[in-house]
Formats: C-alpha cells, sequence, structure tokens
C-alpha cells in the first residue's frame, strides 16, 4: 500500500510588498511572490497580493493535529505567525491512499490558531491504488 503524505503549508498575505518583512525578521520562505505574478507556470490565475509561504511534507502520520503543533514551533513558522496587518492561512493538505491520518485539533491548538489570527483549511483527496 502506498503511504500517506500530508502538506502543512502557512501562507502570510498582505497588499504591501512583504520582501523586507521576510529579510528583516529572518524568515526562510518555500516560495515568495509578487501581486500579479501567475499562481502556476502556464496558467493564466495570478496573485492579488504579495505573499509567501512555508511549507513542509510528512509521510505515513497517524495523526495531523500533532504534525501542526511541531510545524507551528518551526522558528520560520513561529516568526512568521507572530507578523501583524497580514492575512494567514494555514492548509492541512492530506493525500489518502485509503488510510486516512486524524484530523484532531484540540483546544490548545484552536487557541493558538484563534490568538494569532490563522485561519484553517483542510483538503482530503482521497486516492485509487
Amino acid at each position: 500500500m502506498k503511504s500517506n503524505k500530508v502538506i502543512l503549508i502557512l501562507s502570510i498575505e498582505s497588499d504591501r510588498d512583504l520582501s523586507e518583512t521576510i529579510s528583516s525578521s529572518g524568515i526562510s520562505a518555500t516560495k515568495t511572490w509578487r501581486r500579479g505574478d501567475l499562481k502556476l507556470k502556464g496558467s493564466i490565475l495570478k496573485y492579488r497580493n504579495f505573499g509567501f509561504s512555508i511549507e513542509e511534507k510528512f509521510y505515513d502520520i497517524p495523526s495531523a493535529g500533532d504534525l501542526i503543533k511541531k510545524f507551528l514551533a518551526d522558528i520560520n513558522v513561529a516568526r512568521s505567525i507572530k507578523l501583524q496587518s497580514v492575512k494567514k492561512l494555514l492548509r492541512v493538505v492530506i493525500y489518502s491512499h485509503g488510510n486516512l491520518p486524524g484530523l484532531y485539533y484540540d483546544t490548545d491548538l484552536l487557541r493558538l490558531l484563534a490568538g494569532n489570527d490563522i485561519s484553517l483549511d483542510n483538503d482530503v483527496y482521497f486516492l485509487d491504488e
């Protein structure tokens, strides 16, 4: 059986350029974009705002909630969630091959997300063998 993959992505967006914020905060982003950049090569979809994301991939994980706590403790992520006047979104993307990881989020995690004004999005894809 193929292994499941969980991808955690913290996206930060703003109507102002974030390049100075990224460098002065010492944040190492996985991806950065500017307003008007194409979302995907060859696509017509463009970003409406400036932003960056930090992404990490995990395999064969029993519970996504525990992963999120570890992910949020990463120094780049921790610096990013403290930024003010930006839109923050944590995406939990799961590619499942029949054995779905748990999606239990405890009160402490939800308080941490709410206290830092972070929206949460879950995308689950069930893949055929």
